[in-house]
């Protein structure tokens, strides 16, 4: 059992507001209806410590608005003997830069690092930054717990570490073959009220129900990072939590947190049927490939509580689609969108421009399709050659132009071959700004309100886009 004096210290660096989940790295501060969301994996590995008596707190610097001077501030009054920073692709170097500024401070503290850039760069990144003691890579909860544990780095697969500046990377670890190794999340560790829902101001948290993906499409990094086979967390396992977190923390409102929710419809079916007979009055959002949705599935969904669905729609050009490695048509995204229109699940869609084919042509075959389908949400990005993506190797392979994350997300990483990079922005902003400021949707969101709450919040959003753009 470690010492109950010792302590872990969980940071987000001061850097843009951002989601800074490894497969799921996206900026909210801007984003106007992308609300924050709690720290999960954080809050996981602050489970498995306190398991072995360790103190532990949290700080998200970017969400209070707080610098490099509180961060220090905060090292010499808590003093702890691991700090674990959570590192976004995109801003590496921000993010990073605290642990120079600290070297002093963090002498005696074992610094580990965790993000999805470990995964493909760790050895070259701890070569820059010889304050980073431990990479975390893989599947970060076995290799931490071994960590806080043992302390003998040599022996534990995942990780890449730094002795007298002798930076050793040890065997991958095997994914595992579920996910009931999961602790549940220590909701402890922060303050709940913050993580809220836009449209109700109630308190929002996630439940971890699956990882991986087989379908690995251009830009996305859930297959390198959690395999091609989807991993399920038991469904009692999921369902325990969820009373845990309504008895223990009020909290009735959660997404489930997946690469791809509906993989296996018969899990889902069966998840929503345990929900239902547990009488659990929750509301819930997951995300959907538009390809796997039926009838039986929704109307479970619905009738257990699922307010939302999101959806990967990507693009309105059947080439593009074909040629990011989606696996679905134009045609059933918007079956697939008129199915859940049918059972009054609201759609938050997602579409991505600027890929390396993008042409006039086809980027105004996307903003068509958006307005035909008229989804409650929607967001524009533009396309992010993350490191560990085949995007980020076809860039490269190329000659698309030096890869650029000034604006990740807004301004596209490099150019397509068609289109500059200044044109594709140009176009993702006036698309962010046109499709909520039109007439159609603007009365389709108005006779949805039903309540004052969600009448401020949808007024608030308006004003801010306006403002924005």
């Amino acid at each position: 059992m470690a010492n109950n004096r010792q302590k872990i210290f969980f940071i987000y660096p001061p850097s843009p507001i951002m989601n800074r989940e490894d497969r799921c790295q996206q900026p909210t501060g801007d984003f106007l209806i992308i609300p924050p969301l709690p720290p999960v994996d954080m809050m996981s590995l602050s489970a498995i410590a306190k398991k072995y008596g360790y103190e532990t707190k949290f700080k998200d610097y970017s969400l209070k608005n707080e610098n490099l001077y509180d961060f220090l501030r905060d090292i010499r009054v808590f003093k702890p003997d691991f700090l674990v920073v959570n590192v976004a692709s995109t801003f590496l170097e921000q993010d990073l830069s605290i642990l120079t500024q600290a070297r002093d401070l963090l002498e005696d503290t074992v610094v580990i690092v965790k993000g999805a850039i470990f995964n493909f760069n760790s050895y070259s990144i701890m070569q820059t930054y010889p304050e980073i003691d431990i990479a975390l890579r893989g599947e970060i909860e076995p290799a931490f717990e071994e960590i806080i544990q043992y302390h003998d780095f040599k022996n534990i697969k995942g990780i890449t570490y730094q002795i007298n500046n002798k930076i050793t990377s040890t065997p991958d670890r095997e994914l595992s073959k579920n996910l009931d190794y999961l602790p549940f999340l220590d909701r402890d560790l922060i303050d709940n009220n913050i993580y809220i829902r836009p449209d109700t101001k109630k308190p929002q948290t996630i439940i971890r129900v699956s990882k991986g993906c087989p379908n690995h499409c251009f830009f996305c990094l859930a297959t390198p990072l959690n395999g091609k086979r989807v991993r399920y967390r038991s469904v009692d396992l999921i369902i325990d939590e969820i009373k845990e977190c309504i008895e223990k923390y009020n909290i009735k409102d959660f997404i489930f947190w997946s690469d791809i929710f509906n993989q296996d419809n018969l899990w889902v079916q069966r998840l929503c049927r345990m929900i239902i007979e547990n009488n659990l009055k929750i509301n819930f959002s997951a995300n959907t490939r538009v390809d796997t949705l039926n009838e039986q599935t929704l109307a479970l969904l619905k009738k257990a509580g699922c307010n939302l669905l999101s959806m990967g729609i990507e693009s309105g050009s059947q080439e593009l689609l074909d040629k990011m490695g989606k696996k679905i048509t134009v045609e059933q995204i918007k079956n697939a969108v008129a199915l859940v229109k049918k059972f009054k699940i609201q759609i938050y869609a997602y579409y991505v421009l600027g890929l390396p084919w993008e042409t006039k042509e086809t980027i105004n075959e996307t903003y068509k399709l958006a307005k035909e389908l008229n989804t409650e949400f929607a967001s524009f990005y533009t396309a992010t050659a993350l490191q560990g993506t085949k995007f980020y190797d076809y860039a490269l392979k190329n000659r698309l132009g030096e890869i650029n994350f000034e604006k990740p997300y807004y301004f596209p990483s490099v150019k397509s071959y068609a289109l500059s990079a200044d044109e594709i922005y140009e176009y993702n902003k006036k698309f962010n700004k046109e499709y909520y400021l039109r007439p159609k949707y603007i009365l389709k969101m108005a006779c949805s309100i039903n309540s004052i709450t969600k009448f401020k919040s949808y007024y608030d959003t308006f004003v801010k886009l306006v403002r924005k753009y």
